[in-house]
């Protein structure tokens, strides 16, 4: 959704069942005794104010809605098609989006090169599996190791796991990290297995990557998550030593919190902590997929610091398929 005026004062201004269309019991009508000359008022003051309840995108939602599971209380407009850094809802009205797809569309919607692009590969090859090899996957690899190493970023970066999304690009890093601490932990009594993740983070929604979520608005309903997960504050140096212990198998940091509210990890935290993960023999995940490929000038987030700070797995997505659905992790050797 594109973020609007319209839409901050009418979250305030109108009741759920009525600002939800997949929401209501009734469908109210549009008439001037069914709102107050307050509402009326606001609505002419606007220049996109929200589909009235008889509009077409009223009709579409309602006729949809039975049939989607309701995982997301959205607003009013249908958008149905974008261009550079517009979207055009259903209405045709125009609206300038500061979302982009949630830090998703960097190249702007419908960019012509990857609109072509996909239209060519999808007369090509669609799907064939992960069974066989393709031309594809291996030169996205190659790409994104030789382009990592060349900005600055993770020094040692050595191969790369593609995925479909974010969340599976965190659930693979963190299997990686187990998978790892299970090859050179000799304990069997107390095994290496702990994931440390830090307050306001976000890294995804499937169990693994939502373990390690600290929300209680995301984990409570899905609860008990997977066990071993701990808990830190960003930016917190002085906790590392009792909060990263020889029993962590991995440490997930995004550089720059995204959904946290743009919170930036300093430089010498992230030396510290990548100093105490050596220390433990812990794998460090930069979770990359918002502050990364550019975003913050350079490929990733993390490409100015000393190679002492670098991390053993950067994930990442989003912005690298400009709203296809991609992902990948990095990994080192």
């Amino acid at each position: 959704m594109a973020f609007r005026t319209s839409l901050r004062l009418v979250v305030a201004a109108r009741p759920a069942a009525a600002r939800f269309y997949s929401q209501a019991t009734t469908v109210p009508t549009s008439s001037a005794s069914s709102v107050t000359a307050a509402q009326i008022k606001r609505d002419a003051a606007l220049s996109h104010p929200d589909p009235a309840e008889d509009s077409a995108s009223a009709a579409l939602v309602r006729e949809h809605a039975p049939y989607m599971v309701a995982t997301y209380a959205r607003p009013p407009p249908v958008f149905v098609k974008g261009e550079g850094s517009y979207l055009w809802d259903i209405e045709n009205k125009k609206y300038l989006d500061f979302t982009a797809g949630i830090a998703v569309n960097s190249l702007g919607h419908c960019d012509p090169e990857i609109a072509t692009l996909i239209a060519q590969q999808a007369k090509t090859l669609m799907h064939a599996s992960n069974l066989y090899y393709n031309p594809w996957t291996g030169t996205l690899s190659k790409l994104l190791i030789q382009k990592t190493l060349a900005s600055g970023g993770m020094h040692d970066a050595t191969a790369a796991f593609i995925c479909n999304s974010g969340s599976e690009a965190n659930e693979a890093a963190i299997k990686f990290a187990r998978k790892a601490a299970k090859a050179t932990d000799g304990s069997t009594t107390n095994p290496k297995h702990e994931i440390v993740s830090f307050l306001n983070a976000f890294h995804g929604r499937t169990m693994g990557s939502l373990s390690a979520t600290p929300n209680p608005k995301y984990q409570a309903p899905f609860a008990p998550l997977i066990p071993g997960c701990r808990v830190g504050t960003l930016n917190d140096t002085a906790s590392l030593p009792t909060l990263v212990t020889p029993h962590t198998c991995a440490v997930l940091v995004e550089p720059i919190q995204g959904e946290g509210g743009v919170q930036v990890a300093s430089d010498a935290f992230l030396t510290a902590l990548a100093r105490r993960c050596r220390e433990v023999g812990a794998v460090l995940i930069y979770d990359e997929i918002q502050c990364g490929l550019s975003r913050t000038g350079r490929l990733w987030a993390h490409a100015h610091l000393p190679k002492e700070a670098h991390p053993d797995v950067v994930t990442t997505a989003k912005a690298l398929g400009n709203g296809f659905p991609i992902g990948a992790t990095l990994v080192n050797g």
